[in-house]
């Protein structure tokens, strides 16, 4: 009798509805039972990968997070191994991390599930003003005053701030304000062309491998002759343009990790008082593996401009940022002299000619007048000829 009222119940319109509403109430209510069973404890806490900085705070209260994100803050800026600075050619300003403002109610309010977020963290004005004042003291900065964004500069330390690296070193040359007039000729060299070489032909094939006839060197790099100059370049061109390279290199701190030179002088074309190649020989033969290979060693990009010059040589422009340092480049020069011998075959005759040893050291003085270092940048060494005369 029940069973069949319940039937009836079930099988009318009403009944129907409410039977699948009671259902699905129960089926929702489980669900939610079920959630709750699974997740009830992570309640109130952030999900996984949340990260505050540099600070996983997955797992934990609003309250725990904060407290472990400042305790972190804490270490990082007593941390003496982090390091912080700036500066222009190897010189640095260090900045110091206690002018920071870290805003923890800003940084927590900006969290969201799941996701990393920066601290928020600023200088204050005050702050801001030490920083100029002290940094435009630095003696990199004598004559760079007004050069440099050092807002856009101050901007990019900040952001590393609010991931909390452990360093942030920021050239100044990456924030010049006018590239364009900062950009100078810091050096230029040439070397004369062989008796029938083609100095614009050498020149337009340059063009052709290098845009403008202009190659790169950025910081930190090196640079091959061999692999700049193609096959369409003789052995004696790449000697050339290796030696109006080493020509203008000298008064930098371009470094020179492979060099090879010709210690016998043409005398057919030269003698020992006009030789023109003297502490600039180079000698580059891609059949023998000869190279000549430099190394821009400092944090600053140039660009090499090939030309010839108003003389007809061959030269070399480097562009780039100017250098804080002075660089005094010596040429040392001592005559060989030959030695007359004697011979009864006149056909075994021949002129004497003195050798030639030259040396070329390279001095660099830093904007106070330290000398910071010296070195010998070329070597040569040219062998004299001994004068044979006949005697009966």
């Amino acid at each position: 009798m029940v069973m069949g009222m319940f039937s009836r119940f079930r099988n009318s319109n009403i009944g129907y509805y409410t039977y699948t509403a009671l259902v699905l109430a129960v089926g929702a209510g489980s669900l939610v039972f079920f959630y709750f069973m699974v997740t009830g404890f992570n309640i109130g806490v952030y999900e996984a990968n949340t990260v505050i900085g540099n600070v996983y705070v997955g797992g934990l209260t609003e309250e725990e997070a904060e407290q472990k994100v400042r305790e972190r803050v804490s270490i990082w800026l007593e941390d003496d191994s982090v390091t912080y600075e700036t500066g222009y050619q190897g010189y640095y300003y260090e900045i110091d991390r206690d002018l920071l403002n870290f805003d923890f109610d800003a940084t927590m309010a900006n969290v969201r599930n799941g996701t990393r977020t920066p601290l928020v963290v600023s200088f204050p004005p005050s702050a801001l003003n030490t920083i100029d004042f002290e940094l435009n003291q630095m003696h990199f900065m004598e004559d760079f005053t007004d050069q440099f964004d050092i807002e856009d500069m101050i901007d990019d330390i900040l952001a590393d701030t609010a991931v909390l690296r452990e360093l942030s070193r920021k050239q100044l040359n990456n924030y010049i304000i006018d590239r364009e007039s900062f950009i100078s000729v810091v050096s230029e060299g040439s070397a004369p062309l062989l008796p029938g070489m083609d100095g614009e032909s050498l020149i337009e094939r340059i063009e052709a491998a290098h845009a403008e006839a202009r190659l790169p060197l950025p910081s930190m790099t090196a640079l091959s002759v061999l692999d700049s100059f193609g096959d369409e370049f003789s052995s004696a061109e790449l000697d050339i343009i290796g030696s109006a390279l080493l020509d203008a290199i000298q008064p930098t701190r371009i470094g020179i990790i492979e060099r090879h030179y010709n210690p016998r002088i043409n005398f057919d074309h030269f003698t020992v008082d006009d030789y023109p190649y003297f502490g600039k020989n180079v000698r580059v033969n891609r059949p023998a593996g000869f190279d000549f290979v430099i190394e821009n060693e400092c944090f600053l990009d140039f660009v090499l401009e090939f030309h010839l010059t108003p003389a007809g040589d061959f030269g070399v422009r480097i562009k780039g940022c100017p250098y804080v340092d002075t660089i005094e480049v010596e040429r040392i020069e001592t005559v060989i002299p030959y030695e007359t011998l004697t011979t009864s075959h006149p056909q075994e005759t021949q002129d004497g000619h003195n050798g030639r040893i030259v040396r070329i050291k390279r001095e660099i003085h830093a904007s106070n007048g330290e000398v910071l270092d010296t070195y010998e940048i070329v070597f040569e060494h040219y062998a004299p000829v001994n004068e044979i005369i006949y005697t009966d």
